[in-house]
């Protein structure tokens, strides 16, 4: 087990991991939002299927130009979206096509009707329009996509945009990735669930369901367990319960090194430890462990923004892991800073800041952010993000160009 470790090395342990991967559903289209697939998505057909209008005009043939220009085109037929019957075209001739109608036979040209005049059942362009140039307006076959072409891979997150892709190939039910189960155990004698009274110098509990809140929206299925008493047995009887039905253990509070806190103790007796302490702030006392290779435990700080932290940026890993998904680079946005900001900690800090856009740029400070950041759950609310800053930095002046990772990128897959 390896101790005390930096940011880089915990990301390079959790990414060489061989996570296994969790079984298939089919499960209809129409409730598969944010499930990840388990599946190519490959079109079975051109689309556009034949060449198509893509405004409403008059369809023709690109020979008559010279006729249209001068003569006129007769009027043959009206082409409506959805027209079963295949028109072809006259020398000579037009024909009426409405934007999505199949372009009708021997017609390489589409002339808007805005551009026309219509006279005596003929058209003719009018002097100052733009003279048709072929194919314009029309959409080719397979502009779309070609059959056989892969649109969506596995391991793709499905949004509301691959809804409405799926409800145009046809798929009736896909084939997604079960949601990773999630057990969440948060604890300390301290500690009384949300509807109980509250006691002198108890804590109302916010982990569990914090947590849960942020599995399910990253595609879960999370359960809470009941609150860990200091007792060791306790602990160590509800661990095992949870390890028997779960992908992934989260237990928060009783992970640093005080009198009573079992919990870590326990992890360590049932699991094969990758490491314990991350030279990160918050949640430096986190451990990650694995359970008979098959279930992966996070020991996470009883301070509520500390484990919501560090969930995101490692439990992470391996919850996209066990859906299939890419690894993923956290890759920085760059902000300028407002104000003067000093960051002489020997250790990488993850500090809540304020957000907001101004001349097209990311603005960041602290203007409505509590200073003892690891436990103030409010620090998260309204327009947030995580700013990077590196150990032994010193003061950074307003003006400073600083890395942060917004929140509402790390809250979803």
């Amino acid at each position: 087990m390896k101790t005390n470790i930096n940011y880089q090395e915990c990301l390079e342990i959790l990414q060489s991991v061989e996570v296994r991967k969790l079984g298939y559903e089919s499960v209809f289209f129409g409730n598969s939002l944010n499930r990840v697939l388990a599946q190519d998505i490959i079109a079975n057909e051109n689309m556009p299927k034949y060449p198509t209008s893509a405004m409403d005009g008059y369809a023709f043939n690109g020979e008559d130009l010279e006729l249209l220009l001068k003569e006129g085109l007769k009027i043959q037929a009206i082409n409506k979206a959805g027209e079963q019957e295949e028109f072809e075209c006259q020398k000579g001739a037009c024909i009426k096509t409405f934007t999505g109608s199949r372009m009708p036979k021997n017609c390489d040209c589409l002339v808007l009707v805005e551009y026309v005049e219509q006279k005596e059942g003929k058209i003719i362009l009018k002097s100052d329009a733009p003279s048709p140039q072929k194919m314009q307006w029309i959409r080719k076959v397979g502009e779309n996509y070609t059959k056989g072409e892969v649109l969506l891979q596995k391991g793709s997150k499905i949004t509301p945009f691959e809804i409405g892709l799926l409800a145009e190939l046809n798929y009736n039910f896909v084939r997604v990735y079960k949601k990773p189960k999630i057990a969440i155990l948060s604890g300390g004698d301290e500690i009384i669930e949300v509807g109980e009274e509250s006691k002198s110098n108890s804590i109302r509990s916010v982990n569990n369901h914090l947590l849960k809140a942020l599995a399910e929206n990253l595609g879960a299925e999370a359960s809470l367990y009941p609150l860990l008493k200091d007792n060791k047995e306790q602990i160590k009887e509800l661990l095992l319960e949870a390890l028997q039905d779960c992908d992934i253990l989260i237990t928060t509070g009783g992970a640093s090194k005080g009198d009573f806190d079992y919990t870590q103790e326990v992890i360590k007796e049932l699991c094969v430890m990758q490491y314990k302490g991350v030279k990160v702030k918050p949640g430096k006392p986190m451990g990650f462990g694995i359970y008979q290779n098959k279930t992966y435990v996070f020991s996470l700080s009883g301070y509520p923004n500390a484990c919501a932290t560090t969930f995101l940026l490692f439990a992470r890993h391996i919850l996209r892991a066990l859906l299939g998904m890419p690894q993923e680079a956290l890759i920085p946005l760059k902000a300028k800073l407002v104000e003067e900001t000093r960051c002489d900690l020997e250790r990488m800090e993850f500090r809540i800041c304020n957000l907001r856009i101004r001349n097209g740029e990311y603005e960041v400070g602290f203007w409505d952010k509590k200073a003892l950041q690891s436990s103030v759950i409010n620090n998260f609310n309204h327009s947030s993000a995580l700013m990077l800053l590196p150990a032994n930095q010193g003061v950074l002046k307003i003006g400073t160009n600083v890395d942060i990772l917004l929140l509402s990128n790390l809250i979803s897959l």
